[in-house]
């Protein structure tokens, strides 16, 4: 996690997007770690996301907007930093809200990504949170909702360097975890949150069965987030921006 605190500790935020905000997780982390920010603005696509993440930043530095991450309603060059925290696997075309990004970041201002990886040394527990999240992911593409499995680290690093950012860096990143098994409590609630709404959908038998796997390995072997990449650069000067100016 040292990796991402140190990024962010040396960044005079400004004016701050985080794209795919979702629960807010990254306002904390942004909040608690930029040297300096005037405001955070979150968007998300869904409303219940939003609506949550409203109410968790009541503050005035904060706010929080529904809105498509592919049509984004703020000028070109509006963002001082453009935040997008974990959400590459959720998109169905990244490269359209990569786009949409880079439109809104002013020259020189900083692009950062974080993401979780699917390979490389992972402990056992590591392991546990990637295979938990390929299984949600399995059932929300079977419900009508996209969200493909985890990246591999040789795609994220490719990934970013097709970016062309002025001073890119690429940096691997865990959270270390002193007790794995004790550390569980939102994975297990989300597993069984997750069987619940597969017991409502015919012919989910298979998927249930791997999700009360999925709890068995939680109790005997515990978990910890996977490893994940922060991948950081600036808007390079000559970046065209295609679009037209939308109003904010």
């Amino acid at each position: 996690m040292n990796e991402i605190i140190r990024i962010l500790n040396r960044t005079d935020g400004g004016l701050v997007l985080d794209a795919a905000t979702g629960r807010g997780e990254f306002i904390t982390i942004l909040k608690q770690h930029l040297k300096s920010f005037t405001q955070i603005i979150g968007v998300d696509f869904s409303e219940r996301s939003v609506s949550y993440a409203e109410k968790l930043f009541p503050e005035n530095d904060v706010e929080i907007f529904k809105m498509n991450l592919e049509n984004l309603q703020f000028e070109n060059e509006y963002f001082d930093l453009v935040c997008i925290s974990n959400s590459l696997h959720h998109l169905e075309r990244p490269e359209m809200v990569i786009q949409e990004l880079m439109r809104v970041l002013k020259p020189d201002g900083r692009l950062l990504i974080t993401e979780m990886y699917s390979d490389g040394e992972q402990t056992p527990a590591q392991q546990t949170h990637i295979l938990m999240h390929h299984w949600i992911a399995e059932v929300d593409m079977q419900t009508g909702i996209f969200h493909k499995s985890t990246f591999s680290k040789a795609e994220l690093d490719s990934f970013a360097k097709s970016l062309t950012l002025d001073k890119l860096e690429i940096l691997d990143f865990y959270v270390p975890v002193d007790n794995p098994v004790r550390n569980c409590e939102s994975l297990i609630r989300n597993c069984k949150d997750t069987i619940k709404r597969l017991e409502s959908i015919p012919g989910s038998e298979e998927l249930i069965a791997t999700g009360q796997k999925m709890l068995s390995r939680i109790s005997e072997i515990g978990c910890a987030s996977a490893s994940r990449v922060v991948i950081t650069g600036l808007k390079p000067r000559d970046h065209n921006t295609s679009k037209e100016k939308l109003t904010c």
